[in-house]
């Protein structure tokens, strides 16, 4: 499935937190897996097999899977990783979903940009 990646610097508690943080205020809620890892899930997997393409942007079932690794270089690359396609939607849904994953992205490094971590960032 699609991913961000982003190299940050810095402490990596700091990143983590921003990176949690800006998920939050897009509404997905966090469940941490692991030291270096933890699952983001917004809106209603029901919703969105049911009402299809019809659940909406905020009623769109994503999930991300968030996995750190450290670099030699001292780096910290944090990975946000699609579960979900959206595919119960149909093209429709796949759509949203992916329009959504994109401003989740987007929002993630504009967050990390302005804490002065981010090194730099690409898609998976």
């Amino acid at each position: 499935m699609a991913g961000f990646r982003f190299m940050t610097t810095g402490d990596y508690l700091v990143a983590r937190d921003v990176v949690y943080t800006t998920l939050q205020n897009q509404g997905f809620t966090i469940e941490v897996t692991g030291d270096w890892s933890a699952r983001a899930e917004r809106g209603s997997q029901g919703a969105s097999i049911l009402l299809g393409a019809f659940s909406g942007k905020s009623g769109r079932h994503l999930v991300l899977d968030i996995a750190s690794t450290s670099e030699a270089s001292g780096n910290v690359v944090i990975a946000l990783t699609a579960a979900t396609s959206g595919m119960s939607g149909g093209l429709i849904g796949m759509s949203q979903a992916k329009k959504a994953y994109k401003e989740t992205y987007d929002a993630v490094g504009t967050a990390l940009q302005a804490a002065g971590v981010l090194v730099n960032s690409q898609a998976l």
